[in-house]
């Protein structure tokens, strides 16, 4: 008995000291078989500085872990110290516990080139060929229970480099703790807190049902910043950085089998982002987004949301030459192809450790396989329950509150000679019951850069754009502020002004139906600045006095009309277009626009041979007294123009027939008596061309050696008296010129400089080939315009005395509003009847 006893301890011993050996053998055999099968395992290869397992307390502890890239070249992964702790008893109850899991110091260099990336030869390595094997009943078992505790990542660091695209990033500091992830049979529930190194963190909670295939996950993200994704927007967009933090809570349901079937709800909220363009400017901003998610429903498209909420909205628009800033941040992609840009999420202060680029030989074509005919490449799986009823519905989007507060948006051109800037503040903007496809309301109101408001109106649906209706209201703008603008236009530097404006627009397949109503009060404008060459010519300075009401008012009626699938449609074109034809409305016929009738005063037709003026000549005089008394800074400026080669054979002609008159007078013994007015008629009305006066013509050219042959009445009259007729005609035109002023200073007070009467200059009436008249030229604060610039072409015919001419109208759909509510139209002419 002893003896067998003995025999038992002996062996015992012997075992227990077989199996010590092998527990302190294990780690050196298994770390040196690893490192000398590194190549047959994974391809790479392995280094490790310690390894110990202990395997009866089912603890592992790898130290110094180094894994080579493809070629040995870089190191592809490092790991300071791997620790795990598992609980080896529970195994044969079909249970695995493990206490702990820790990886410290984990370091890893990803590089892609095109869709390749570094490790995809170790991919490759274990995604080999399978065959498939016929599946043979087994008994069934108890189900496994898993269960994984004290999960944890300490300093981990994350680099990775687009080679294609010369991009990097990289992430320094990375700390996660799972406190556990456990499979139990039919359900699992994991959670997992992840602590980004920039703050913020990370949380989720994972149901899950085997059997059913159905899941539960639920994301809280607590103040992510943002500054970390920069790689990604700069793979769209040129920036150079992004700011802010993001929140959500979102909750996940639906099944692995028919993913289509996802629901969602939760919040979501951003705060502090913004988005920099290459000089730091912040180009778009937000404070506060706020987004409660109701139901979102993927396989009915249905996404419902309880609120959104925007407060400190900001967007810096400029336009330059070049084109804009928003259209400059779209990086196209071609340029992302030519030109590619480096990109490090940690910036300057936290660099990529051994950020060294890979060589060429990192990534080879081995390790992503060539699909082959005989290897072709993998097609994603689709299910017959995913493509079953596969017409896709019609998204549903509905938003019951829908707001944002405090906006703030500046607008710089940089376009013209002189730049503009301009910011409207306070943007507030609600809606409720939101929803592309139905009828929507929705009003913005606006605070202007220095005075007034802004408020707009839409009505219409996001699903059909061709039919709208959108009212806008501009109150007690200041004019000063569009100074650029009206430089830019017309050339006038604006100094002084408020504005109204109120405008309402229908959409109609896509025609739109617009009018606009603007209320300028007391606007004035500088001298015109002959260097800027402006786009449109008008005499603003001029058309905006003579617009001016007594009470120091402006307002117009600007229809807009037109296609919008017209190449040419231009809404700021049209208005400035209608603006610019009312002025030039107004100035071309401005006594019509101040006398509130339809007949217009251009211009006083005379005959070079009256001496007194007609009663209708007197009363376009009389007009242009009273738009002196209406508008007392403008100034009137009357020019006499005479057709001379017109109006010197007349003349002549009538010197001719006195002549002959003297000639019968001194024959007559009768005596001699004053000529009378009958008889000063009668002698006027004779035809110079009867052969008794054409005798006594041929006699005097006789005397004064000229031979008549061969020249007509009119020529014959001209070398006789072609002296004495200038010095007549010029006589008359300051004897007119004299009654005129004396008429308008003794009737209307009107004396100079308010009004002055001229004769066109010396030099160029010789040469004049218009009509006999009487032009008005319109003259405010040094700036002059001639109310009928063109005098037209006299013809072959005589101006007969007093006639009416009909104006021209410039051609537009605007209307001027005045107290009398008048419009302008082409105008009357004053002349005399007499020849």
């Amino acid at each position: 008995m002893k003896k067998w006893i003995k025999i038992t301890l002996i062996a015992a011993a012997v075992l227990a000291v077989l199996i010590v050996i092998a527990a302190i053998a294990v780690s050196p055999v298994a770390k040196n078989y690893i490192e000398k099968h590194d190549r047959e395992l994974i391809g790479r290869s392995i280094r490790m500085e310690r390894l110990r397992m202990n395997i009866f307390t089912g603890r592992l502890r790898i130290e110094g872990l180094r894994i080579g890239g493809s070629e040995d070249s870089t190191t592809f992964f490092r790991l300071d110290s791997f620790e795990m702790r598992m609980r080896l008893w529970p195994l044969l109850g079909n249970r695995v516990l493990v206490k702990k899991i820790s990886f410290a110091g984990p370091d890893v260099k990803i590089y892609q080139r095109g869709n390749a990336f570094s490790f995809d030869d170790i991919t490759a390595r274990f995604a080999g060929d399978t065959t498939a094997v016929a599946a043979t009943p087994e008994k069934t078992s108890k189900p496994w229970e898993i269960g994984i505790y004290d999960i944890s990542i300490r300093n981990g660091r994350v680099f990775y480099k687009d080679l294609a695209l010369d991009a990097e990033w990289g992430m320094n500091d990375l700390n996660l703790h799972i406190p556990g992830v456990y499979f139990s049979g039919e359900k699992t529930d994991i959670g997992a807190v992840l602590n980004f190194a920039e703050g913020g963190s990370l949380s989720t909670d994972v149901g899950y049902n085997i059997e059913s295939s159905e899941f539960d996950i639920g994301i809280r993200l607590q103040d992510f910043a943002l500054a970390g994704t920069l790689p990604y927007f700069r793979q769209s967009l040129d920036v150079t950085a992004v700011d802010g933090r993001l929140s959500a809570d979102i909750r996940l349901r639906g099944n692995t089998e028919h993913l289509l079937s996802l629901t969602t709800e939760g919040t979501a909220s951003l705060a502090g982002f913004a988005l920099r363009d290459r000089q730091q400017r912040p180009v778009a901003g937000v404070d506060t987004l706020g987004v409660k998610l109701a139901e979102g429903d993927l396989g009915k498209m249905r996404f419902v949301f309880d609120r959104i909420y925007v407060s400190g909205l900001s967007a810096l628009f400029e336009m330059t030459p070049e084109g804009n800033n928003l259209a400059a941040l779209m990086k196209s992609p071609a340029a992302e192809t030519a030109s590619p840009t480096t990109v490090s999420a940690s910036a300057a202060t936290n660099p990529a450790p051994e950020a060294a680029p890979a060589p060429a030989a990192e990534i080879t074509t081995s390790a992503v396989p060539a699909p082959t005919a005989a290897n072709p490449a993998p097609a994603a799986e689709i299910t017959t329950s995913d493509t079953a009823g596969s017409a896709t519905p019609s998204p549903t989007h509905r938003i019951a509150d829908l707001e944002i507060t405090n906006g703030r948006v500046t607008v710089r051109d940089l376009t013209m000679h002189r730049p503009f800037e301009y910011t409207v503040s306070e943007i507030r903007m609600r809606s409720r019951d939101f929803a592309p496809s139905k009828r929507n309301s929705m009003t913005v109101d606006v605070r202007m850069q220095k005075t007034g408001s802004a408020k707009l109106r839409w009505e219409g649906t996001l699903d059909d754009m061709n039919n709208q209706n959108i009212t806008l209201w501009l109150t007690n703008l200041d004019l000063r502020d569009f100074g650029p603008y009206c430089e830019h236009y017309t050339a006038y530097p604006l100094t002084k002004g408020n504005l109204t404006f109120r405008s309402q627009n229908v959409i109609r397949n896509r025609y739109l139906d617009g009018t606009n109503h603007l209320d300028m009060f007391e606007p004035k404008v500088d001298k015109k600045r002959r260097e800027i060459k402006a786009e449109m010519n008008i005499p603003l300075k001029l058309g905006l006095y003579v617009l001016k009401d007594k009470k120091g008012h402006v307002k117009m009626d600007l229809p807009v009309k037109g296609s919008l699938d017209s190449p040419e449609f231009s809404y700021r074109k049209i208005v400035l277009k209608a603006i610019g034809n009312v002025l030039l409305k107004v100035v071309t016929a401005p006594f019509s626009f101040l006398s509130g009738n339809k007949e217009n005063l251009e211009y006083i037709n005379i005959d070079p041979l009256q001496y007194v003026f007609t009663s209708e000549q007197y009363a376009s005089l009389d007009k242009i007294a009273q738009a002196l008394q209406d508008k007392p800074e403008m100034h009137i400026v009357l020019t006499q123009r005479v057709n001379m080669r017109r109006a010197l054979p007349r003349q002549a002609a009538g010197a001719l027939r006195m002549a002959y008159a003297e000639h019968l007078k001194s024959a007559d013994t009768t005596g001699r008596q004053p000529m009378s007015m009958l008889e000063y008629e009668k002698i006027q009305q004779t035809d110079i061309r009867t052969p008794a006066i054409m005798a006594f013509a041929d006699s005097l050219l006789a005397q004064r050696g000229i031979s008549p042959q061969g020249l007509s009445a009119d020529d014959k009259a001209l070398a006789l008296y072609r002296e004495k007729a200038a010095g007549q005609l010029a006589r008359m035109m300051a004897a007119r010129n004299k009654a005129l002023t004396d008429y308008m200073q003794s009737t209307h007070g009107a004396t100079a400089p308010a009004f002055r009467v001229q004769t066109m200059d010396s030099l160029a009436l010789p040469n004049y080939a218009g009509r006999d008249r009487y032009t008005i030229a319109l003259e405010v604060d040094g700036e002059t315009v001639e109310v009928e610039a063109d005098d037209g072409n006299a013809g072959a015919g005589t101006d007969a005395g007093a006639g009416t001419d009909a104006g021209t109208e410039a051609e537009t759909d605007a209307r001027t509003n005045t107290e009398s509510d008048t419009e302008t139209n082409a105008g009357t002419h004053a002349g005399t009847d007499t020849e």
